[in-house]
């Protein structure tokens, strides 16, 4: 079965590389925990390496939450503040509220203009990636934002609520993210980038990026941070989404309890007016949701900004992984990745059924 699958994961990214979707991708499926059938495309190998931008939400900070829940030190309902300035620390918001994006706190700033704008321009030397007056500045432009929050009254997908519960996390356990999670990498070009998919021109950095972070307030931030980040291979984020489904469906090979990951999963936890679960969104109509029409209404999945997802459809045990690195080819392949998503997961299901 993993052979003829991974034959029809290699058709599919192949066509998506022709058609100008992206420059290279990797993809994984596996099912009721066997081994996943693994197709590359591109000059991708199974050792690239994938900058996995919003995945590192769940990967790292939800599945650090999940962690937290099942061994007892945290609460989801505990309070987090969001930064802190002169005036004090911002308002603070429950986990369950960030974790489900209802903190109130808006979507995305622009961390850089705004650190350059409390400190001077980067471009001068004013300021430099991680420093400690560069958090500061973040710090304290969160807590401006957190007090004109309103948490609670809708969902509104925010990177901001994921850097305050990653750094909280962070203070939690008396470790730096990047001593949470090996798949940080340092806020500049690496030694060696061949491992690494490259993303494209960054203006502000002038330089194209290749195993340094593509999201900007990362790096802002040192390269680490609750909503992006993480660089992996194929095969690690297909073994950590086959885990937390081998939780969810009872086996006993699974790293947590498949009774806090179901909880994290459960529909109670979304708004009627929005799909967002607790760290994991769930698919939308069909035609409006990158799963497609055919995974089941109760999957769970999440996307990334350079052109990563996963979905995991609970009732057929399947997990669906996909890296590219779109961001490459520039603003016109968001419109193209948000096309070839929905299709490259219904042609997965048909692909999958027929190989059973």
């Amino acid at each position: 079965m993993s052979a003829r699958l991974a034959a029809g994961l290699a058709a599919l990214l192949d066509d998506g590389v022709r058609a100008g979707v992206f420059p290279a991708a990797a993809a994984a499926v596996s099912r009721a925990g066997a081994p996943p059938a693994v197709a590359v495309a591109g000059d991708a190998t199974r050792a690239t390496r994938w900058d996995l931008a919003s995945l590192t939400k769940p990967m790292l900070t939800v599945t650090l939450a999940m962690r937290g829940v099942a061994e007892g030190w945290l609460d989801l309902d505990e309070p987090v503040p969001a930064g802190a300035d002169a005036a004090g620390p911002g308002p603070a918001f429950a986990v369950r509220d960030l974790l489900a994006h209802r903190s109130g706190l808006p979507a995305w700033v622009d961390l850089a203009a705004e650190v350059d704008r409390r400190l001077g321009p980067y471009a001068d030397g004013r300021w430099a990636p991680g420093e400690p007056a560069a958090a500061a500045a973040v710090e304290a432009h969160l807590a401006e934002l957190a007090r004109a929050a309103v948490p609670g009254a809708r969902a509104v997908y925010s990177d901001l609520g994921f850097i305050a519960l990653g750094a909280f996390l962070a203070r939690r356990l008396g470790r730096p993210l990047t001593a949470l999670h090996p798949g940080f990498m340092p806020p500049r070009p690496p030694a060696d980038p061949a491992p690494f998919a490259p993303t494209g021109p960054c203006p502000f950095r002038e330089r194209e990026l290749r195993g340094e972070v593509h999201d900007l307030n990362t790096w802002v931030l040192g390269g680490a941070a609750g909503h992006a980040g993480l660089f992996a291979t194929i095969d690690e984020v297909a073994a950590w989404a086959a885990s937390l489904e081998a939780a969810a469906a009872g086996r006993a090979d699974a790293p947590l309890p498949g009774a806090v990951v179901r909880a994290f999963w459960d529909a109670g936890n979304a708004l009627p007016s929005d799909t967002w679960r607790l760290g994991w969104d769930s698919p939308s109509r069909p035609g409006y949701s990158s799963a497609g029409a055919l995974l089941s209404p109760d999957s769970v999945g999440h996307l990334g900004f350079t052109g990563t997802s996963v979905w995991i459809d609970r009732e057929r045990d399947l997990v669906v992984t996909l890296l590219t690195n779109r961001v490459a080819l520039g603003a016109g392949s968001q419109e193209a990745i948000k096309r070839f998503r929905p299709a490259f997961h219904d042609a997965v299901v048909g692909l999958a059924t027929a190989a059973r």
